[in-house]
C-alpha cells in the first residue's frame, strides 16, 4: 500500500462538503408503522461512540484540508443549552494512513441500515474508523421524518478532540505552500524549501509537511525524475533554477493527481526500467530521516526525522547526482554502492541456469492466454503460505491460480522461501530468498526463523523477471 496523499485527502474533503451546515445526530431515527412517535433503528451505530454522544446536536460549520489531513470544525447548536465550561467550537482530526477511505452518502430514513456502495466488500465486514450520522438543522428533530447524509471513514486516525483554532492558524499559515490548495504560491514554497536548513536532503524536504504539505513518496518520486535531480542531493547543493523547476513539477502531478483522481505515469516508481530513457538503470533505496538539527549542523548519524524515510526510486542515468567536494561526502553516496535496481535484478552468474530457465514454458491462464497473468504475494490465508508468490488471471472472475515459486528452494523450517527485495545503500533493488518465519511482516515470533539466506538466482527470477515489480 502506498499513504495516502494530498490529491486523495483533499478529493475526501470535498466529499464532506455536502454535510457543512448540517447537524449531527447520535442515532437517526425512523416512523414506525405500527406506534409513534418515532422510534430508533436497528442501523449501526454512530462511531467512535464517545465522539458522536457529545457531538450530537452540533452543528458542522466548515470543513478543510492541510496537505494529508482533514478537519471537521462543529459548533453547538443555538438551541443548544449554554455550557460555560466547554469551548463553543471543537474540530475532529481525521489523517487516511497508508489506506484510508472516506464517503459521504444520502439515504432516506428508512434506508440508513443499508450497506455503502461504492465501498470494497472487505471493508464493509469491519467496523469503520468513524460513522456520523447528520440531518439538515432546519428539519424537526421529532416532528417529522428525515433525509440523513452517512459519513463514513475506514482505516482512518480519527483524533478528537482537537482545537478548532489551531486548526484554522494551520489551515492559515500553510495554505499558500498546500500542493492542491487553491491558494498555492510558488514562491512562498521556494523560500520555505530554502530556509529548511543546509544539511537537509531535499526527499526530506519534499516530504516535511510544514514544509511542501500534500507531498507524500509517490509525488516526491516521480517530481524529483521530472526534475532530474537525485533525491539524495543536499538542499543547498540545488540551483535556484533546479528548485523552481522541482516546486513546478511537484504542483502539477499533484494536480493531475487531483483532477483526475488517479496518479499520473509512474516513470519510475516501483520500476526496474526507466520510463524516460528506457535503460534499465532505476536504483531503489529506503533513504531520508536526515538530521538537521536547529542550528544547521547535521550529527552525521543519517537519521533524525525517521518517519520520513521511505523506499526511493530514481533513474542513475536521468537523475545524476551531480555534486562535488563536500557536498559529496556528506551524501554518503559513491559509484561504487550504486548497483541499479535492473542489473540487480538478474545478478546471477550462471549462463547455463539462465539459458534453461528462459526456455521454460511462462504460465498462462487456460481460458484467457498469457497476457492476462499477473503475478502477486499471498497476504492471507495458510501460514505457511504467507508471503509466497503466485500467478492470477486480470479477467475478473476468472479462478486461475498456480504458485510461481517452483524454483525457490525450501529453508530448513521446510517452508518455501520467499522472495524479497533489499533496500540498503550496498544492495538497493537486489533480490534476494529468505525464511517466512524470520520476515518482520509475517505473525511469528520476530525472529530470523531458520536464518536462511541467499541471493536470488537467474535460475529463480527468470521465469517470473517480465512480471516481477519491487514492491510486490
Amino acid at each position: 500500500f502506498n499513504m495516502v496523499e494530498g490529491p486523495g485527502a483533499t478529493r475526501n474533503g470535498r466529499k464532506v462538503q455536502v454535510v457543512v451546515g448540517k447537524t449531527m445526530v447520535a442515532t437517526p431515527r425512523v416512523p414506525d408503522a405500527e406506534s409513534s412517535p418515532f422510534r430508533e433503528t436497528l442501523a449501526p451505530p454512530a462511531f467512535p461512540r464517545h465522539l458522536a454522544g457529545e457531538l450530537a446536536g452540533h452543528t458542522l460549520e466548515e470543513a478543510f484540508t492541510v496537505g494529508k489531513e482533514l478537519f471537521l470544525i462543529f459548533t453547538a447548536s443555538a438551541d443548544m443549552p449554554p455550557d460555560s465550561n466547554e469551548a463553543t467550537e471543537t474540530a475532529v482530526r481525521l489523517h487516511f494512513g497508508m489506506s484510508g477511505s472516506l464517503i459521504a452518502r444520502k439515504v432516506k430514513s428508512n434506508d440508513v441500515q443499508k450497506k455503502p456502495s461504492g465501498v470494497a466488500p472487505w471493508k464493509q465486514k469491519i467496523d469503520p474508523s468513524l460513522r456520523l450520522y447528520f440531518v439538515d438543522e432546519n428539519q424537526s428533530r421529532f416532528g417529522g421524518a428525515s433525509n440523513y447524509v452517512i459519513l463514513e471513514a475506514w482505516e482512518t486516525t480519527v483524533t478528537y478532540p482537537t482545537s478548532a483554532i489551531n486548526a484554522r492558524n494551520k489551515l492559515m499559515d500553510l495554505c499558500s505552500r498546500d500542493a492542491c490548495s487553491i491558494l498555492f504560491n510558488a514562491q512562498d514554497v521556494f523560500t520555505s524549501i530554502r530556509q529548511s536548513g543546509t544539511n537537509l536532503i531535499i526527499s526530506d524536504a519534499l516530504l516535511n509537511q510544514d514544509i511542501f504539505p500534500g507531498v507524500g513518496n509517490i509525488i516526491k518520486i516521480e517530481s524529483l525524475h521530472n526534475s532530474k535531480i537525485d533525491p539524495r542531493r543536499i538542499v543547498s547543493s540545488l540551483t535556484d533554477a533546479e528548485l523552481r523547476r522541482l516546486v513546478r513539477h511537484t504542483r502539477k502531478f499533484s494536480m493531475d493527481w487531483l483532477k483526475s483522481g488517479r496518479a499520473g505515469s509512474k516513470l519510475v516508481y516501483n520500476q526496474t526500467t526507466c520510463g524516460t530513457c528506457r535503460g534499465m538503470t532505476v536504483k531503489m533505496q529506503k533513504i531520508g530521516g536526515s538530521s538537521n538539527n536547529s542550528d544547521g549542523s547535521n550529527n552525521g548519524t543519517g537519521k533524525g526525522h525517521a518517519f520520513m524515510s521511505r523506499v526511493t526510486f530514481w533513474c542513475t542515468v536521468c537523475q545524476p547526482l551531480n555534486v562535488t567536494g563536500g557536498d559529496a561526502g556528506s551524501l554518503k553516496a559513491s559509484s561504487n554502492s550504486a548497483t541499479n535496481l535492473g542489473n540487480a535484478i538478474g545478478n546471477g552468474n550462471n549462463s547455463n541456469n539462465a539459458t534453461v530457465t528462459a526456455n521454460r514454458p511462462q504460465a498462462q491462464c487456460p481460458q484467457h492466454g498469457l497476457k492476462s497473468i499477473k503475478l502477486c504475494r499471498a497476504r492471507k490465508g495458510n501460514q505457511n503460505n504467507v508471503l509466497r508468490i503466485f500467478y492470477t488471471c486480470k479477467i475478473r472472475g476468472c479462478q486461475f491460480f498456480n504458485w510461481a515459486d517452483a524454483s525457490f528452494s525450501n529453508c530448513r523450517c521446510g517452508k518455501k522461501t520467499i522472495l524479497r527485495v533489499s533496500k540498503t545503500e550496498r544492495s538497493g533493488g537486489r533480490w534476494f530468498l529468505c525464511c517466512a518465519s524470520g520476515d518482520s511482516s509475517t505473525k511469528g515470533n520476530g525472529s530470523n526463523g531458520c536464518g536462511h539466506f541467499e541471493w536470488a538466482k537467474d535460475d529463480h527470477l527468470e521465469p517470473i523477471r517480465s512480471r516481477l515489480t519491487p514492491l510486490l
